[in-house]
């Protein structure tokens, strides 16, 4: 096993990224760990180029400003591979998302390789090659970091550079560049990366919550989110999506109250009479500044035979397109479509609409059924 060395030093780092500028496609992955914290801490950011490669370990006294400038190049494509939490770390730590970017799970979907596809599924499926998982729940935080630790860091880059020309041959034999286009433009959206405190509620899971309800778990949720930004610190290790949503329910009055909640965390009296503080200021909220619970907030109550039709219809136009399921529509719009809200709904827009939903408006119409033949299902159109 041949040793990996780590760029831990200001002169190697800008020699390496001085090769990289010259470069027109990088392969990028980070290792980084965010169990306990609200920002993910970057442990190593891996590069490859067709012929060189290397690790760069950030928590050494290193500026990284030379791979920034590489990150922000317009003029070099960064190959990720589910890269929307590489995104976010970058963005976290220089307020920008790199750009042009591709990732090679997104594509994946687009070739018939299912959900999500895994990184040593696409090696096993272009490369022919398994990757070992020993070191994948590693601790990156460790100093130093074993060889073959590193080994398993690098191999990431080193064969993600070689898969990219393989999926983009495809997505350019099937003419879905366009697609495959409009996917990483999502992922590469500053929105989704820059949370806004007021809107967090909206991600945390209830049952059948009532406005009143809502409003306490929007403003708990609110400063939950300010004081772990400011503390750095995970949204579980301060308070849990489902205690805020107890006590917004609750509705506690008094210090000995909240801490009777089952499951209350270990918390400062001070985090304590803040959370009584919320919930008197949110319930003189006047009701008609309640949130609204929106169509889209609560899961509908459907047919289940004709969700079955509709999954089927789905799994049909997937395997015929050669397109993931969940690429193209999930359970949750299609129980929106059976309760008739299909305004504004991604599957009857662009190419989404051409694979799936004007077939949807077809069966909802009566003019298509299905049929098995040679022990497959067949679409029937009247």
């Amino acid at each position: 096993m041949d040793k990996v060395n780590i760029i831990r030093d200001n002169s190697t780092l800008k020699k390496f990224c001085n090769k990289c500028i010259k470069e027109k496609v990088l392969a990028i992955d980070t290792e980084f760990i965010r169990e306990n914290t609200y920002y993910p801490v970057l442990c190593l950011v891996q590069i490859a180029s067709d012929t060189f490669s290397a690790v760069i370990d950030p928590l050494s006294e290193i500026e990284m400003e030379p791979v920034w400038e590489i990150l922000s190049n317009e003029k070099i494509l960064k190959v990720f591979h589910s890269g929307r939490q590489d995104l976010e770390i970058f963005f976290n730590i220089t307020g920008k998302i790199p750009t042009p970017i591709y990732d090679t799970q997104i594509a994946a979907m687009f070739c018939g390789l299912g959900d999500q596809v895994s990184y040593d599924g696409l090696v096993n499926k272009f490369l022919g090659l398994k990757i070992s998982k020993e070191s994948q729940f590693s601790n990156w935080l460790q100093r130093p970091l074993t060889n073959k630790q590193l080994q398993y860091a690098l191999s990431d880059v080193n064969y993600l550079i070689k898969i990219f020309p393989l999926i983009k041959k495809l997505i350019k034999e099937t003419k879905r560049e366009e697609w495959v286009e409009k996917e990483f433009q999502y992922i590469t959206n500053e929105k989704i990366y820059n949370i806004n405190p007021k809107e967090v509620w909206q991600r945390i899971k209830t049952k059948n919550a009532k406005r009143e309800v809502l409003n306490i778990l929007k403003y708990l949720a609110e400063w939950r989110e300010i004081e772990c930004k400011k503390r750095n610190l995970s949204r579980n290790r301060l308070i849990r999506d489902e205690i805020l949503v107890n006590i917004s329910q609750l509705k506690p009055s008094d210090i000995f109250s909240i801490k009777k909640i089952r499951g209350i965390p270990k918390i400062s009296d001070k985090d304590l009479n803040e959370i009584l503080k919320i919930i008197e200021t949110s319930r003189k909220i006047e009701p008609i500044n309640w949130p609204r619970i929106t169509k889209h907030s609560k899961k509908v109550n459907v047919n289940k035979a004709s969700l079955d039709l509709l999954k089927l219809l789905l799994s049909y136009c997937s395997q015929k397109s050669g397109l993931a399921e969940k690429l193209i529509a999930d359970a949750d719009e299609l129980r929106l479509i059976l309760n008739g809200q299909k305004e504004g709904l991604a599957v009857f827009r662009g190419w989404r609409q051409e694979i799936f939903g004007k077939f949807v408006n077809l069966l909802l119409e009566g003019k298509i059924a299905f049929t098995i033949k040679n022990n497959k299902i067949k679409k029937i159109k009247f």
